[in-house]
């Protein structure tokens, strides 16, 4: 069943946007420009749902075809709440850059989709979604560790083997209710066919390409890496429990903790590129070392907790208040940096966390319950005291963080009462 149709000049999509949607839009996209259409219009309006593991990979082929000065024009979803979804994620200003502007909201569960062409961009875009991370579910170090190596990996190949001129998309979301962190990469270059067949000429199907792609040590270039980032990704995303999903050209693989499928599309249109989506688990009995040991050699990546927050010199993690995002006045920021402080915490049991208020002249009391009064709460009077430490504190915040920790111990008194 069709789930993207061609028209004169329009490109219509059902209700439903997913992955399935890629192999239909890349039908009507060849039509448009078989037929010299110009402009193309993107017509959403019937859409109800859209995922990132759809959209993303049709954005990225809007980004390439945009080259070719072909406008492009959008009919947002009739639904609200998913016309509302297409301009706060981002899909409606990187379909219509022109005319809609970047999405200014601030989640505290997702990195609204972004673009990537350089290495400074690449980094850019890890790093915020490594603290989204920290601040929106509660990670084990070893799934922070392994989820941060795989995106790495992930955006690296685009810009050194996909020779995308325009770079990738990523978006990323976490789910805490469900213990879930997803994301979805795609990019507009060669083709996992034709980047491997640089290095193994005998390659000669997209399904082939994928197999020898998910292989550790298969790379089409030793100078480039060592071919390990796919099969990394595969065994960190299925060891947790989750999934991972890669597309490219007519080839589609999908492998869970119980299975694996390989599907080769040989009459459909091409995706020209290659699209990643994986899910991960937060699972507490997941390791990073076995996940990321290729032969006899176990490896351990330096993660951005180590990067940003280990501070060895005092022998503590660190968070620097005045360096983060979030704002000092709602609880919604609050539960941010609470949720950023326990995962802090548990990276490692035997350091404190250096709390440095210095350069914050007033928080709400509500930010000061939600962060501090519940922090407390949670961790017990003895775990608080031994393992939080308040630096830099104008006195009017002291007074405010005491309130909150008061406060907090009627309520355990009144309850057990």
């Amino acid at each position: 069943m069709r789930t993207v149709f061609y028209r004169q000049g329009q490109i219509k999509f059902s209700n439903n946007v997913n992955s399935y949607c890629i192999r239909d839009f890349c039908s009507a996209i060849n039509l448009a420009l078989k037929h010299g259409d110009n402009p193309i219009l993107l017509d959403f309006t019937n859409t109800d749902r859209a995922y990132p593991n759809g959209m993303v990979p049709i954005i990225s082929a809007i980004e390439s075809i945009r080259t070719r000065n072909i406008e492009i024009q959008l009919s947002l979803p009739k639904n609200h709440n998913v016309r509302r979804l297409f301009r706060s994620v981002n899909w409606a200003h990187l379909i219509t850059p022109n005319e809609i502007a970047p999405s200014e909201s601030v989640h505290d569960r997702h990195l609204v989709t972004r673009s990537f062409v350089t290495a400074e961009d690449q980094k850019r875009v890890v790093d915020d979604f490594m603290d989204v991370v920290l601040r929106s579910i509660r990670t084990p170090r070893p799934i922070f560790s392994g989820l941060e190596w795989t995106v790495n990996e992930i955006t690296d190949n685009v810009l050194n083997h996909s020779d995308s001129k325009t770079g990738g998309i990523i978006q990323a979301s976490t789910y805490p209710s469900n213990g879930l962190i997803a994301f979805a990469v795609a990019d507009s270059g060669r083709g996992i066919l034709n980047s491997l067949q640089e290095g193994l000429p005998s390659l000669r199907t997209d399904s082939q390409a994928i197999g020898e792609a998910i292989k550790a040590g298969v790379t089409r270039n030793p100078k480039y890496g060592q071919g390990n980032g796919l099969a990394g990704a595969v065994r960190i995303s299925t060891l947790s429990g989750g999934s991972f999903e890669l597309t490219s050209g007519r080839a589609r693989l999908l492998v869970t903790p119980s299975e694996s499928k390989r599907i080769e599309r040989k009459y459909y249109e091409a995706y020209a590129g290659t699209v990643v989506c994986g899910q991960i688990k937060t699972s507490e009995t997941f390791s990073i070392q076995e996940a990321l040991t290729f032969g006899d050699v176990p490896y351990a990546p330096v993660d951005f907790i180590e990067m940003n927050y280990e501070r060895n010199e005092s022998s503590c993690h660190a968070i620097a208040l005045k360096s983060e995002s979030t704002g000092y006045g709602t609880r919604q920021a609050g539960r941010q940096l609470r949720n950023k402080a326990l995962n802090l915490l548990e990276a490692d049991k035997t350091l404190p966390l250096v709390i440095d208020w210095s350069g914050i002249p007033v928080i709400s009391s509500s930010f000061a319950d939600e962060f501090i009064g519940k922090l407390f709460a949670e961790l017990g009077a003895l775990t608080f005291s031994a393992r939080i430490r308040n630096r830099g504190m104008e006195q009017l915040i002291a007074s405010l963080l005491d309130k909150a920790i008061a406060q907090r111990l009627t309520q355990e008194r009144d309850a057990e009462e």
